[in-house]
């Protein structure tokens, strides 16, 4: 069972529905968090009980702003000089529902269960996680992010600002389309 501190962020009010969750506990992705980790958690309410956990993260990630997707090609040039892996950013999969295995953007699914899925990128700099669950209510969409090298940590603290920004925009788009 996922158990989650719920704080509503009080920073962005450009995303009302989307709240952001303290430290999270007794979850799946802490066991997976190593020395030097970021961690973080959204919430929304579940408008869409229809849907499984994998669907859910399609509704969500796999419609991504062009403006996106041109920040990610951007990033993706800036970054491989430094060997980080690029070359699954806009893997597409043949389906919504995801199983172990699958990929879904630079992503790849590893465990799903029917209130959880998690999905994974993992390069020598650094290993993320992707989990998308059901909380009660809610969906929690989380991120961990485990660095292992110090480009990693660089990276890491030099895309912070776009990591909030893009997920709750992500997040709200999929909310204000109707699709979760």
């Amino acid at each position: 069972m996922l158990v989650f501190r719920c704080e509503w962020n009080k920073t962005v009010k450009l995303f009302k529905r989307i709240k952001a969750l303290s430290e999270p506990y007794n979850d799946r992705l802490n066991s997976k968090a190593q020395q030097h980790f970021f961690r973080d958690a959204l919430a929304t309410p579940r408008n869409r009980n229809d849907l499984t956990v994998s669907q859910t993260q399609h509704a969500i990630f796999s419609y991504l702003p062009s403006w996106v997707n041109g920040l990610m090609n951007i990033r993706n040039k800036v970054v491989a000089v430094f060997g980080f892996e690029v070359g699954r950013s806009h893997k597409t999969p043949h389906s919504d529902e995801l199983g172990i295995g699958d990929e879904a953007g630079f992503l790849t699914v590893i465990e799903k269960h029917s209130d959880e899925i998690i999905s994974i990128a993992d390069d020598k700099h650094m290993t993320f996680y992707l989990s998308v669950a059901f909380v009660g209510d809610d969906v929690v969409v989380s991120s961990l992010v485990n660095q292992k090298t110090m480009i990693g940590r660089i990276y890491v603290n030099s895309i912070l600002p776009f990591h909030y920004f893009i997920a709750r925009m992500v997040i709200n788009n999929a909310i204000k389309a109707g699709r979760i």
